[in-house]
């Protein structure tokens, strides 16, 4: 198990083969077809007209399937040993379905509206071939500063793809983006060879965890079958809400759930239960 967290420590990102037994696979699909049917106020058409690109955030306060996964699984206990921890706290639980066809490449990004420890959990639940998989620069979790694609710097357009605007949206107004407060990803794409790109050719059940700031991205699907990932977001004590989160704030007490976050506050409350050391939810 120490290899393990040496592994996640030194690249941002490793594969854990066979992590999610079939019963809990089935419990996501299930949940993510409940979710389409009966959308929460952060599902998100990334796809365009042709709607091939689907997701949503939070959803497992209402969605059973996901709700028991997040309580049974082994993802908190995973979550816990990766950051050296006895306890953790699910800040988030979201989905992404890439139907075939889709061409919607998932932006090279990382996650930045939390400061402190901060993983995430990313199940497949369908075949993924290393051609459409989640891909990592390796070590980018160590470079230090907190950087955003190009397209957050531009003021959208009717033509800004909705992908663009989903991984920019909760990152801070205007103003704050004037403050330098991002620095700007590199293209990745346009010179893969420079930098240490890492995935794997996945099967329903296998898992990618990732430090939330290790620059990732994802092609679109041009394979035959849909792909669908499940993902959960970790936090510890330490970690608290970062200085850009605001709209994140707002955008929680939009859709009318109880909270209590403030910017630099710990990650507390009903929305984002603790779990011990077992991976069982804490008293």
């Amino acid at each position: 198990m120490e290899d393990f967290v040496e592994r996640f420590e030194a690249d941002g990102a490793i594969c854990l083969r066979g992590a999610i037994d079939a019963k809990q696979l089935e419990l996501l699909r299930l949940g993510i077809e409940r979710n389409v049917s009966s959308p929460s106020p952060f599902f998100r058409n990334l796809g365009g007209e042709n709607g091939g690109f689907l997701s949503d955030m939070w959803s497992r306060r209402y969605i059973p399937e996901f709700q028991r996964f997040c309580m049974e699984s082994p993802a908190a206990s995973i979550a816990a040993r990766a950051m050296r921890t006895d306890r953790v706290r699910l800040a988030q639980d979201t989905w992404f379905m890439k139907r075939p066809g889709s061409a919607e490449r998932t932006p090279w990004h990382h996650d930045t509206v939390v400061d402190g420890p901060f993983c995430s959990l990313w199940v497949a639940l369908d075949p993924t071939p290393r051609a459409a998989t989640l891909e990592f620069v390796r070590g980018s979790h160590a470079w230090g500063k907190a950087l955003m694609p190009k397209s957050f710097f531009e003021a959208p357009t009717a033509d800004t793809p909705a992908v663009d605007r989903f991984y920019t949206e909760f990152h801070g107004d205007q103003s704050r983006r004037d403050a330098q407060e991002f620095g700007e990803i590199p293209d990745i794409e346009a010179d893969r060879s420079a930098y240490d790109i890492i995935g794997w050719d996945m099967q329903p059940g296998d898992c990618v965890l990732f430090d939330a700031r290790t620059i990732h991205g994802a092609p679109g699907n041009s394979f035959g079958h849909c792909m669908r990932r499940f993902v959960t977001r970790w936090v510890t004590d330490a970690s608290v809400v970062a200085r850009h989160g605001q709209e994140m704030i707002d955008a929680l007490a939009g859709a009318g759930l109880d909270i209590s976050l403030r910017i630099g506050g710990p990650i507390r409350g009903d929305m984002f239960p603790e779990f011990g050391p077992s991976g069982m939810r804490a008293a």
